[in-house]
């Protein structure tokens, strides 16, 4: 009997024992009753599926923790693409979808169709970077065909844009674009980011509803600086010959177009220039240092300088020299001046060590008169003119007495009114003390060529050759006139020495009349 009970006993734990089995494993999912299975339970590529997700009345998950799903190559189809870049050797092409913002990665083969726009075939050689294209694939790995595309209008050689990235809108004069995160911007072989543009570049935007997908550099920019500046800090800069609104700063960079330029900077006596090229999104440098002020050292220089009162003149400044003057190291021109004196003009050299320069100043040669001075007996009168014609200073003439008792070729003359003939007279000197020649000796006259020179009133020679020559007078003081037609006759005391050498003067040139 107890046997008999045994067995329902064990048949009712085995089955609630597989009743709790089945409930476990129905609440972890393992067991899904009434839901398809395979691929129509696959969830979409994108769907984003927390790590705890909760089931929802339709049968999809709701994520509490969103996060990107990992991209999914593209399957068979057509895309319109941006070649990103092509290996010829290995029949690979990588290529930008400009409607996911993805890239691609195709083989191609020599069977694959590698047409134009317009139709035409060509070689895979022909294709480049930045060509738009229609790329089809039957798998999403190797090309069919590759076809140039007309997807998108272009707005070509844009100037002077501006770009506002925070709200994706790009300007060109009248026309305003906006983009997205797909957008792609290609300078010459290389993708760079739209907010490496700058407003000198010149850009061609392909767009389509308003929005541009891809942008392609036309003409770049470059920027150029500067290093050793300190001496032309705020400085101007010339480009081309044309002033700039930049001036030199310290760190700060020229934005400036690709291409060649003369530069210029200018800062108060300084300047600098030099060619220079600018390149594609490179800074060109422009060293100033070795065009900027030099350190200058001094010397001290003591100058003496007679006659006391001379002026001098250090590159063309007149400079005070009672103390030692500091100058700069190297050559300057002095002049040295004073009236009645030969001017000193030279340069010196000057060293840090200074120096001492003694400068002597030679008395100036008589000036020669451009004018004659007022005489009555010399310039107004027959009488004077007929008494200068003669050859004895004694002559009477009407009246006339003639005197000359300077010895600084100065004439003077004085009537006598009292009607009387005129009696010629002299100085107190014994004029005959000169009458007798000391034996051997000469004495030489210099003066204007032709004159005639009259020695006490006796004609004693002719100034030939540049002088006269006559038997030198004994000892004392001797009357000597010069007379040469057409010109002002003077007359000079002078004293002859007895000194066993030969006399000589040197008078002024003859004035004409």
């Amino acid at each position: 009997m107890g046997t008999k009970r045994e067995k329902p006993v064990i048949i009712i734990s085995i089955a609630v024992l597989a009743v709790i089995v089945v409930a476990i494993l129905f609440g972890t999912g393992v067991i899904d009753f009434g839901k398809k299975t395979g691929k129509e339970n696959t969830p979409e590529p994108t769907q984003a599926v927390s790590e705890t997700g909760s089931e929802t009345a339709d049968g999809t998950s709701q994520a509490s923790d969103p996060t990107p799903a990992a991209p999914v190559p593209l399957g068979p189809g057509k895309y319109t693409c941006i070649i990103r870049a092509i290996d010829i050797d290995s029949c690979r092409i990588e290529l930008y979808d400009t409607e996911s913002g993805s890239d691609l990665e195709f083989t191609f083969t020599a069977a694959t169709d590698i047409r134009t726009s317009y139709g035409k075939v060509i070689g895979a050689a022909l294709l480049k970077v930045g060509d738009i294209v229609v790329a089809e694939t039957p798998d999403g790995l190797k090309l069919d065909s590759l076809k140039g595309s007309n997807d998108f209008k272009t707005h070509k050689d844009v100037m002077r844009f501006t770009v506002d990235a925070p709200i994706g809108r790009l300007t060109a004069g009248n026309n305003v674009y906006k983009y997205d995160d797909r957008i792609l911007v290609l300078d010459g072989g290389r993708f760079i980011d739209i907010s490496d543009l700058d407003s000198l570049d010149v850009i061609s935007l392909f767009y389509r509803d308003n929005t541009i997908f891809f942008i392609k550099v036309v003409s770049s920019h470059g920027f150029l600086s500067f290093t050793g500046a300190e001496d032309f800090e705020g400085g101007s800069i010339s480009i081309n010959g044309s002033r700039t609104a930049y001036s030199v700063k310290s760190g700060a960079a020229v934005p400036l177009a690709v291409g060649d330029y003369s530069v210029y900077v200018e800062n108060l006596e300084l300047s600098a220039s030099a060619d220079i090229r600018i390149d594609s999104h490179k800074t060109t440098v422009f060293d100033l240092s070795p065009y900027g002020r030099v350190p200058v050292t001094y010397g001290d220089v003591v100058f003496n300088i007679s006659p006391e009162g001379a002026l001098l003149y250090i590159d063309g400044v007149n400079t005070y020299y009672g103390e030692p003057v500091s100058i700069p190291e190297g050559s300057h021109g002095i002049r040295v001046e004073l009236g009645g004196y030969i001017a000193f003009v030279g340069t010196i050299d000057v060293s840090a060590s200074g120096g001492t320069f003694n400068i002597s100043l030679p008395p100036a040669p008589v000036a020669k008169e451009e004018e004659p001075p007022e005489d009555i007996l010399y310039n107004e009168t027959e009488e004077a003119d007929d008494y200068l014609s003669t050859e004895d200073d004694t002559e009477e003439d009407d009246g006339f007495i003639f005197d000359d008792n300077t010895s600084d070729s100065s004439d003077t003359g004085s009537f006598d009114d009292t009607g009387d003939t005129g009696t010629a007279y002299t100085d107190d000197t014994d004029d005959t003390a000169g009458d007798t020649p000391a034996s051997g000796l000469k004495l030489i006259i210099s003066c204007t060529e032709g004159t005639s020179v009259y020695i006490n009133g006796t004609l004693a020679a002719t100034v030939s050759g540049g002088s006269a020559v006559c038997d030198k007078p004994r000892a004392g003081t001797v009357t000597v006139r010069l007379a040469l037609d057409g010109y002002i006759s003077r007359t000079y005391t002078v004293s002859i020495e007895d000194d066993g050498e030969d006399a000589v003067f040197t008078f002024p040139a003859m004035v004409k009349q």
